[in-house]
C-alpha cells in the first residue's frame, strides 16, 4: 500500500492526509502518487505547482437530463470565484458539453480529461446514480485515482422537506453508505469511503429560475466547492474573493478613469485638430476666394470674369465683400462687352496669301493659299490641312498674285502675272482637289495690270478693273462681254457686286461710283475727300460702306448720299489707313481693318464705334477677315513666314476668332418722354412704371412690353402747372401728382380723369403716401410740412410744420418720407437739416435740426426702418438712425457730383444712388461697399430711381429725356449664360484656365447660393 502526503503551505509545510490503496482492490495497477504543492502567490491567489501538470482543476460528472443547467452554473462559478482581475479564470473545470470538441473517440476524450483533472465533482441524484456515463466516469476515477479528491454535490431536494441529505445515508457501523436508503450515488462507490464524506446539498437550486454568482446562497455553495480546489479554507477563500472583487473594482475604476482621461484628452485633441483643420480650410477658402477676385478683375474675357467672380462668391459663406463687388463689376462687364476673343489656333498654310471664308452652317473656317487649302473646325477645335497642289504647269511662266473664294465656296479664283508684272491672267481651281476648271484666260487686252476684281454672286461673270477701266468677262470661256463701263478709270482700289448681282460699285482714288451691271450704265458717282481703299454692300443692297484713308464712310446705295462718317482715326493721329471693310450678314455691324492688322467695329445704323479695337498681331500680317453666317463671330487670318506674295513653301497661319455681341435694340429705354425726366415710380404690384417729365406729362408703361398703357398719359391742366414728382399709393391704384398748382390724385386709364388740386396744397415740391394709404405728407418750397387726408383732399387736424419759418429755419423741403410702420415722419430741408416727428405723441424726435454743409438733395428710409439715408450736394450719402434720428458713422462717397436720387432695395440690403453726372452706383450700405457702378447711365444727370417690388429691377430717369430699365442676374442665371459661353468654342488658349472652374461651379446650378441681384445691366 502506497501512501502520499499533502504539503499544506498554510500549515508551515507539515505533511497531512494520506492516500489509501487504490480503489481497484486486488489486481489494480498501482499509480505513482503525484506530489502536488499549492503555492500562495501574493495578489494572485493559489496556484498549483507539481511535477505533473493537470489540465483541469476539476471534472464535473453529471446527468444531462437532471443537472445540465446546474453543471453549467457550477462551471461558470468555479471559473470566476476569487479570480484575480488580470486572469481569465480562477480555476479550470471540465464539463463535457462545454469542453469537448468533435471527435471520433468520445470515451477516450473523457478518459483523458478524467486523468488530467485534480478533482472529481459528482453531481449526485437519483437520475445520475443510474446514468451509464456517470457510473463509468466515477468507476474510472476510483479505479485510477481513489476517492480522496471526490467532491459530492447532492442535487435532489429532500422528499419530506427536511434538512436531511437527499439520496445519501451513511452506515457508521459498517463504515459505508446505507445502500437501502442511498439512492443518489452509483453502486461503484460501495466500500470506497472509510469515513462519511461531506456533501454539498444543492437540491434547492433546481427551483431557482436563474443561477448566478449574484445569488448569495449559490455563491456560498460555490465557495464550499472551490475551497478544496484552491487548497485553502472556505472562509479564507471567501475573503480572498472579496479582496479580488474589491481589487477588480479598483482596477476597473482606475481603468475607467484612465480611459476617461484618455478619452477626454483624445476628444480635446480631436476638437483642437478639427478646429485647426476648419481654420486651415477657412484660410484656404479665403485665399482661394481672393485669388478668384483678382482673376476676375484682371481677365479680359467678360464671361471668364463672371465665372471667377461666381467662384469667389460661392467659395466662402457668406460671400466676402470683395467677392460681391467683383461679381457686380463682372456682371456689368457682361452687359457692356462688344467682342471677345474665344478662339486662337495655328495651322499650316500651304503657300502664298491666305483668304478666309465660312462654311454655310458656320461650323468650319476655310483658308486658301496658292498651293492648297486648310480648315479649322470651330466646334471641335481642331485644324486640318485639307489639300495641297502644285502650281499648274500649263500656266507656263505665269505666277499667282491674287486669290478669291468663289460665291459657292467650291471654287477659287486665282489671278496671275508674268515675269514683268504686266500681263494679267486668271484661272479657276476646284477648292477640294486643286484641279484647274477654267483658264488661264487673259484679263486685260493690253499690258495694263489688274487693280481689283470680283466674281458675281452667281459666279458666272468676273468684273476686273485696270487702267483702261472696268470690264466684265465670262468666267468659263474668258470672253469679254463688253467694253469698259462708262465713267470707269484707273486707280480702282475696291470693286464689288451688289448682293443681287445687278449693280457694281467701285472705290477709287478720287471717289465712288455705282453702275447698273445689266445695262452697263452708270447710276451715280461721287467725289470723296478721302481715297477709298475698299468697299462693301450691306446685305439688303441699300447701303455701302467704304474704308478710306483714316476714315470709314456710309452711303445710300441708291442716291450716293453719305449717311455717316467716322474720322476718329485721323483725329487720333493714326497713321494706318483702313484697307478692308466687311458688312455683317445681319446688317447691324460694319468691320474694317487697317494695314497694321487692327480690326474695328461700328454700329451700321449710327456709324458709331463699338468697343475697343480687336487685338492685332505684331508677328503676323492680317490677310483677310470674314463674318460668320449668323453674324455672331468674326474670324481673321494672320499669316507669317515669307513675303506676302511668295507662293513657295508652307507658311504658318494664325486664326483668331472673336464673338460679337448682338446690339441691344434700345438698351432698356422706355419710349415717350420729350423732355428731362424728373420722377419715376414703380407700382407696388410690379406691373406698371410711371414717369413724369419736364414737358409736364405723366406716362405709365407696362415694363414687360415697354409700351405705354392706353389712356395713361396725363397732361397738365394749366400751362403753368410744372410737375415736381409722382408717387403710387400703397395699393397701386392711384398716382399722386406733385405740381406747382398743388397735389392731385389720378387713377391711370380711368375715364374720370385726375381730381382737382387739393385746396391749399400749392407750391409743393415733394409728397409721400403713408404706408397704410390713409395720409399724405408734403413739403413746400417755403419750408412747410403738411399732412393731408387723401379721401377729402384737406389737411389733418395736426400739422408738423405749417408756419413759413418752421422751427426758426427757412428753406425748401427737398424730401418727405414715412417710416415703414407709419409712426414717424422725416423731412429734409435743402440746408441739410433733418426733422423727425413721432406722430403718435406729435412731437419732434432726435437732436435739434441744424443746417449741414452737406446740403440735402434726396432722402430715403430703409424698408426695415433701421436707417434714413440723406444725399447731399457734395456727392456723399449720410445716414441717421431710424428710431432716434441720431447720425450714423456710415458715410458713402457716392458720386463725383451732386447725388440727386436715392432708392433702397425692398430687402434693405442695397442702396442705389444717382448723381448729376449721370452715374448710378449700387451700394452695400451697412459695410460701405460699392458693389456696382454704371457710368453714363444718363448723359447729363440722373434725376430719379425706383426699385421693382421683387428687387430684381431698377428704373431710372434722367436729364437725357429717357426712362431706362435695369436688371440683374442671379447666380443660377449667370451659370446658364457662362457655362455654354465658355465651352462654345473648344481649344481657346485664353479661356482654358477658366473653363474648368466654371464647370465645377456650374455643374450643379441648383446648389448655388443666390445673393440679391445687382440690377445695372440694361434690360433687353
Amino acid at each position: 500500500m502506497l501512501s502520499c502526503w499533502w504539503l499544506r503551505p498554510e500549515l508551515g509545510g507539515a505533511l497531512s492526509g494520506r492516500c489509501s490503496e487504490p480503489c481497484g482492490g486486488a489486481g489494480a495497477v498501482p499509480r505513482v502518487a503525484r506530489l502536488v504543492v499549492r503555492q500562495w502567490l501574493p495578489g494572485a491567489g493559489f496556484r498549483a505547482e507539481s511535477g505533473e501538470r493537470f489540465a483541469y482543476d476539476a471534472f464535473i460528472s453529471y446527468s444531462r437530463a437532471a443537472d445540465r443547467q446546474l453543471a453549467l452554473a457550477l462551471q461558470q462559478g468555479l471559473h470566476t470565484f476569487a479570480r484575480p482581475w488580470y486572469r481569465l479564470r480562477a480555476l479550470r473545470a471540465f464539463r463535457d458539453e462545454g469542453s469537448l470538441a468533435a471527435g471520433a473517440r468520445l470515451w477516450g476524450s473523457i478518459q483523458r480529461a478524467l486523468d488530467s483533472s485534480r478533482f472529481l465533482i459528482l453531481l449526485a441524484s437519483e437520475q445520475s446514480a443510474t446514468a451509464p456515463w456517470v457510473e463509468r466516469e466515477v468507476e474510472h476515477w476510483c479505479t485510477h485515482r481513489g476517492v480522496e479528491n471526490v467532491l459530492i454535490v447532492l442535487t435532489d431536494p429532500p422528499a419530506d422537506g427536511s434538512g436531511r441529505l437527499p439520496g445519501m445515508a451513511w452506515d457508521g457501523l459498517h463504515s459505508d453508505f446505507d445502500w437501502e436508503r442511498t439512492t443518489a450515488l452509483p453502486r461503484c462507490l460501495a466500500g470506497r469511503f472509510q469515513e462519511e464524506p461531506h456533501a454539498v446539498p444543492l437540491g434547492w437550486a433546481r427551483s431557482r429560475p436563474e443561477l448566478s454568482m449574484r445569488d448569495a446562497e449559490f455563491r456560498t455553495a460555490v465557495a464550499g466547492l472551490a475551497a478544496p480546489l484552491h487548497g485553502v479554507d472556505k472562509d479564507r477563500l471567501i475573503g480572498e474573493d472579496v479582496r479580488q472583487h474589491r481589487r477588480t473594482r479598483r482596477h476597473v475604476r482606475l481603468a475607467i478613469a484612465v480611459l476617461t482621461t484618455l478619452t477626454v484628452t483624445a476628444a480635446s485633441a480631436a476638437v483642437v485638430a478639427v478646429h485647426q483643420r476648419d481654420a486651415a480650410r477657412r484660410q484656404t477658402a479665403l485665399a482661394e476666394a481672393r485669388q478668384y477676385v483678382a482673376q476676375s478683375r484682371t481677365v479680359s474675357d467678360p464671361y471668364a470674369a463672371v465665372a471667377f467672380a461666381l467662384a469667389a462668391e460661392q467659395r466662402v459663406t457668406p460671400a466676402l465683400p470683395e467677392a460681391r463687388a467683383a461679381f457686380g463689376e463682372a456682371g456689368q462687364r457682361l452687359g457692356d462687352w462688344g467682342t471677345r476673343l474665344v478662339g486662337e489656333v495655328s495651322l499650316e498654310q500651304p503657300g502664298g496669301i491666305a483668304v478666309v471664308r465660312w462654311s454655310g452652317d458656320g461650323s468650319r473656317v476655310w483658308t486658301a493659299g496658292f498651293n492648297g487649302v486648310s480648315y479649322w473646325s470651330v466646334r471641335e477645335g481642331r485644324s486640318v490641312v485639307s489639300g495641297r497642289w502644285a502650281v499648274d504647269p500649263g500656266t507656263g511662266p505665269l505666277s499667282p498674285d491674287g486669290l478669291k473664294w468663289g460665291p459657292d465656296g467650291r471654287s477659287l479664283l486665282v489671278s496671275l502675272h508674268d515675269a514683268y508684272g504686266t500681263r494679267n491672267w486668271y484661272l479657276l481651281r476646284d477648292a477640294a482637289t486643286g484641279r484647274v476648271t477654267a483658264g488661264p484666260f487673259p484679263l486685260s487686252p493690253g499690258e495694263d495690270s489688274v487693280e481689283a476684281m470680283d466674281l458675281a454672286p452667281r459666279g458666272d461673270v468676273l468684273a476686273a478693273a485696270s487702267q483702261d477701266g472696268i470690264r466684265r468677262w465670262d468666267v468659263t470661256t474668258g470672253r469679254p462681254l463688253e467694253g469698259p463701263l462708262p465713267g470707269s478709270h484707273g486707280f480702282t482700289y475696291g470693286l464689288t457686286w451688289s448682293p443681287d448681282g445687278t449693280r457694281l460699285a467701285a472705290a477709287s482714288r478720287t471717289g465712288l461710283a455705282v453702275w447698273d451691271a445689266r445695262q452697263g450704265t452708270q447710276l451715280w458717282a461721287k467725289r470723296t475727300a478721302h481715297p477709298a481703299g475698299d468697299i462693301s454692300w450691306s446685305p439688303d443692297g441699300r447701303h455701302l460702306a467704304t474704308a478710306c484713308s483714316g476714315a470709314v464712310q456710309w452711303w445710300d446705295a441708291d442716291t450716293g448720299t453719305a449717311t455717316a462718317t467716322d474720322v476718329s482715326a485721323q483725329e487720333n493721329g493714326l497713321e494706318n489707313n483702313y484697307n478692308q471693310v466687311r458688312w455683317s450678314p445681319d446688317g447691324t455691324r460694319v468691320a474694317a481693318s487697317d494695314f497694321a492688322g487692327t480690326i474695328r467695329l461700328w454700329d451700321a445704323r449710327t456709324g458709331t464705334r463699338i468697343g475697343p479695337p480687336l487685338a492685332q498681331s505684331s508677328k503676323h500680317d492680317l490677310d483677310s477677315f470674314a463674318w460668320s453666317p449668323d453674324s455672331r463671330y468674326l474670324v481673321g487670318v494672320f499669316v507669317n513666314g515669307g513675303g506676302r506674295w511668295d507662293s513657295n513653301g508652307p507658311r504658318s497661319s494664325l486664326l483668331r476668332l472673336w464673338e460679337v455681341q448682338p446690339p441691344a435694340p434700345d438698351e432698356g429705354r422706355l419710349p415717350g418722354p420729350t423732355d428731362n425726366v424728373l420722377a419715376v415710380a414703380w407700382s407696388p404690384d410690379g406691373r406698371r412704371v410711371a414717369a413724369g417729365s419736364a414737358d409736364d406729362t405723366v406716362q405709365v408703361w407696362d415694363p414687360r412690353t415697354r409700351r405705354v398703357l392706353p389712356g395713361s398719359t396725363l397732361r397738365p391742366r394749366f400751362p403753368s402747372d410744372r410737375i415736381k414728382g409722382i408717387t403710387w399709393d400703397p395699393a397701386g391704384r392711384r398716382l399722386l401728382r406733385v405740381g406747382y398748382q398743388g397735389l392731385e390724385t389720378w387713377t391711370p386709364a380711368s375715364p374720370a380723369g385726375p381730381s382737382q388740386p387739393w385746396w391749399g396744397s400749392g407750391d409743393a415740391l415733394t409728397a409721400a403716401w403713408s404706408p397704410d394709404g390713409r395720409m399724405v405728407a408734403s413739403g413746400t418750397s417755403q419750408g412747410q410740412v403738411s399732412i393731408w387726408d387723401p379721401a377729402t383732399g384737406r389737411p389733418t387736424p395736426w400739422q408738423p410744420c405749417q408756419t413759413v419759418a418752421c422751427g426758426g429755419a427757412h428753406g425748401p423741403v427737398q424730401s418727405v418720407v414715412w417710416s415703414p410702420d407709419g409712426r414717424r415722419l422725416a423731412a429734409a430741408r435743402a440746408d441739410g437739416s433733418l426733422y423727425l416727428w413721432d406722430l403718435g405723441h406729435r412731437r419732434l424726435l432726435g437732436p435739434a435740426p441744424r443746417p449741414s454743409p452737406q446740403l440735402a438733395r434726396a432722402m430715403a428710409w430703409s424698408p426695415d426702418g433701421r436707417l434714413i439715408a440723406v444725399s447731399g450736394a457734395d456727392g456723399t450719402v449720410h445716414f441717421r438712425d431710424g428710431d432716434t434720428g441720431k447720425p450714423s458713422p456710415i458715410v458713402l462717397k457716392a458720386g463725383d457730383d451732386t447725388v440727386e436720387a436715392l432708392a433702397w432695395s425692398p430687402d434693405s440690403t442695397r442702396l442705389a444712388t444717382g448723381d448729376g453726372g449721370g452715374t448710378i452706383e449700387m451700394w452695400d450700405p451697412l459695410r460701405g461697399l460699392l458693389l456696382q457702378r454704371r457710368d453714363a447711365a444718363h448723359p447729363g444727370g440722373v434725376t430719379s430711381l425706383s426699385w421693382s417690388p421683387d428687387g430684381d429691377q431698377l428704373v431710372s430717369g434722367g436729364e437725357d429725356r429717357t426712362v431706362r430699365l435695369w436688371r440683374g442676374y442671379t447666380e443660377q442665371q449667370i451659370c446658364r449664360l457662362v457655362d455654354p459661353a465658355l465651352h462654345r468654342t473648344p481649344g481657346t488658349p485664353a479661356l482654358s484656365g477658366v473653363t474648368g472652374a466654371a464647370a465645377d461651379i456650374c455643374a450643379h446650378p441648383s446648389r448655388l447660393r443666390n445673393y440679391p441681384v445687382l440690377p445695372l445691366l440694361p434690360a433687353r
